[in-house]
């Protein structure tokens, strides 16, 4: 007769580790190699053994944060340098790939967007203007 399974434990606990992190958290605040900057290798290694696996959400939502906020900045670089009548080009940062390096012109801003009308009708977009953030175009200087 078949033994009885035993039932799976949905979550095992972690170890605490939290005492593995702090001599790493030191060593990245306290470069002498270069004071005043923050060497990142302590904090990776204490990432990479689990010593921080109690704080991996907040760590997640305060790079997701970051990342999302030098996002922002570099569009709003990137549009004050453009205005509605300009030349552009369109960058290699968005699909489909056949649109990388095209010329087009802004014929409006919608919001956060840029409306451009390529020079020369491609693929799908024969009869369509393109709807792009800022740091998908390359100024290609001022208007015709």
């Amino acid at each position: 007769m078949a033994k009885p399974k035993k039932p799976r434990s949905t979550s095992l606990p972690r170890p605490r580790r939290a005492d593995l992190a702090q001599p790493l958290l030191d060593a990245a605040v306290q470069s002498t190699e270069h004071p005043g900057t923050i060497d990142v290798e302590p904090l990776l290694v204490a990432l990479r053994l689990g010593a921080l696996d109690d704080h991996l959400e907040e760590i997640a939502t305060i790079v997701n944060d970051r990342i999302a906020a030098l996002n922002a900045i570099d569009e709003m670089v990137a549009a004050s340098h453009l205005h509605v009548g300009d030349r552009v080009r369109i960058g290699h940062n968005l699909r489909p790939q056949y649109l990388h390096g095209r010329s087009a012109k802004i014929v409006a801003k919608d919001g956060d967007k840029w409306i451009v009308r390529l020079d020369e009708p491609v693929g799908r977009f024969t009869n369509a203007d393109l709807r792009l953030q800022a740091i998908q175009l390359e100024s290609l200087g001022g208007p015709e």
